[in-house]
């Protein structure tokens, strides 16, 4: 049995994972977020979540977006046998022009809760989701931690992707307006999938996964 520790994008929560699983030979894990403390960066909150987290071997660790991130930086400080990484950067040259803007207008000290909120509001009403799928996105944004998105605004602003040699399983929709889909390389198409899709489309990602697992395996 191998353990699958995820963790969610900025602004949601565990939820996010509700409809992924199961996979055979796998354990899914979602972790909540906690306290910054004094992180900076996201490799100090990696750092932070190092003493928080125990990760039972063999493990695999991922994320959705900032989670898929924070994911990568875990790589390099523990020994995981994979990545899974799902509509997320690898790199800052697949993050969109508008968070390039953003970071060199210093825009960061802007990016409170209520800042973030009414952003995510407003792009959510250009994004196809269903009923309970919207229902949810609202509810996660208004649980959300205050200081988790102030903290994880910035941090994203400005973090330098770390280089790994870790095995990676990666999959990124082809309608994502967060990370846009022609920026992104070596990955698994989602036709028409969005940055919600690790819930919309959680059977349609379980099989993509169950089937990579299994090549894995043999």
């Amino acid at each position: 049995m191998i353990h699958l520790y995820l963790f969610s994008g900025l602004g949601a929560d565990t939820r996010l994972f509700k409809n992924l699983g199961p996979i055979e030979g796998v354990e899914i894990i979602p972790l909540p977020w906690i306290k910054p403390g004094n992180s900076r960066t996201l490799g100090d909150y990696a750092d932070l979540l190092l003493k928080d987290c125990n990760f039972r071997k063999p493990f695999m660790l991922g994320g959705v977006s900032m989670g898929g991130m924070i994911a990568q930086e875990l790589a390099i400080r523990t020994e995981p046998e994979g990545l899974v990484l799902v509509s997320t950067a690898t790199s800052r040259s697949e993050m969109p022009l508008l968070f390039e803007w953003a970071r060199r207008l210093r825009l960061a000290s802007l990016m409170n809760k209520s800042f973030l909120e009414n952003l995510a509001i407003l792009g959510d009403r250009f994004t196809i989701k269903s009923e309970e799928g919207r229902s949810l996105f609202l509810e996660m944004l208004k649980d959300a931690d205050p200081d988790v998105m102030r903290f994880g605004a910035r941090a994203i602003l400005h973090w330098e992707p770390p280089s790994h040699q870790v095995p990676v399983i990666r999959l990124h929709g082809t309608a994502d307006r967060v990370f846009p889909f022609a920026k992104v390389k070596d990955t698994i198409p989602v036709e028409g999938g969005n940055h919600f899709m690790v819930f919309e489309r959680g059977g349609q990602i379980t099989k993509i996964l169950a089937d990579r697992f299994s090549i894995l395996n043999d």
